[in-house]
């Protein structure tokens, strides 16, 4: 069976205004399209997941919500880890030193009793305690480096919460209509799921047929969303980073792998693995850019597809 990845463009525009409501300068050395509602929710709501939440009673509901808050927390460490911005030296003891100061060390436009800067100081405290520990951790950021990270988390999780909207939507409408689930007689969606390969990912969202052709093997699908600034990027850049997204779609959402999610533990052959990625007009690709890019991966990367929306 071949695997096809598709990875489509999608174009969000925010509400004028939207930002100039929540962000605070002395808080956040942020661009305003970088900010989001969720930068003033404490870190650990954000691990809720509103597909989850939306269902109602009882054991499976609490299952599914602790499972959505170990996804999303694992994404968060993911974003924290893979984050280019400026950190601090991964010692230990240098850390320890300055750790008593950083209640009162807020940087210049900072106060120390901010909200962002209270999430920091805890932050550093759980970088301390984990390098003391001796785990394979990274040095902790440096605060405005933090707070572009946790903007940029916070940005993804709100475009994750529209397109599961949209994708719900799409799943209403007669089958002819659809958008992305033509494919699907009755589509089940399902956020935050559990594979396991190699080792154990999260999809953010995974379609599974629950209709009567589903048969003992039904078809699924799983859906990735990133939310990245794809502006800055030269065709060399770009095509090395939707090539490295593909790859990992493939790897830890495609192909066969084994599902576990609460009142969802099987086997199964993903037949497609797609990227959506979020484009707003503040950070525009360009269009001739994004079309060679995509036919360098499809050529190089057997059984990708790429599309531009």
């Amino acid at each position: 069976m071949v695997m096809r990845c598709a990875v489509v463009l999608l174009l969000l525009l925010p509400k004028a205004g939207w930002a100039e409501e929540i962000l605070d300068p002395r808080d956040y050395e942020v661009k305003h399209p970088t900010v989001t509602p969720d930068m003033k929710v404490p870190l650990e709501s954000l691990y809720r997941s509103e597909g989850d939440w939306r269902r109602t009673g009882s054991r499976q509901f609490q299952a599914r919500a602790v499972a959505s808050a170990e996804a999303l927390r694992a994404k968060f460490l993911q974003a924290e880890n893979e984050s280019t911005e400026g950190r601090w030296p991964r010692d230990a003891k240098y850390l320890k030193k300055v750790q008593p100061g950083l209640k009162y060390d807020a940087p210049d436009g900072t106060q120390p009793d901010s909200f962002m800067w209270g999430e920091y100081v805890k932050y550093r405290e759980r970088r301390l305690g984990e390098l003391l520990e001796g785990l394979p951790v990274r040095g902790p950021l440096k605060y405005f480096a933090y707070v572009r990270m946790r903007a940029s988390y916070a940005q993804g999780l709100a475009f994750e919460r529209k397109m599961v909207a949209l994708l719900m939507e799409d799943a209403a409408r007669p089958r002819a209509e659809r958008r992305w689930l033509k494919d699907f007689d009755q589509p089940r969606i399902e956020t935050h799921v559990g594979l396991a390969k190699a080792d154990l990912r999260f999809a953010d969202v995974l379609v599974i047929e629950e209709g009567p052709s589903a048969g003992p093997r039904p078809r699924v699908e799983t859906f990735t969303f990133k939310s990245r600034d794809l502006s800055r990027m030269k065709l060399t850049e770009l095509t090395a980073q939707l090539a490295a997204d593909a790859h990992d779609a493939l790897m830890y959402n495609g192909e066969t792998l084994r599902i576990r999610h609460p009142g969802m533990e099987m086997e199964a052959q993903v037949q497609r693995a797609s990227l959506i990625y979020e484009r707003s007009d503040q950070k525009p690709v360009a269009p001739a850019v994004w079309k060679e890019a995509a036919e360098l991966v499809m050529g190089r990367l057997t059984g990708a597809e790429l599309s531009l929306q």
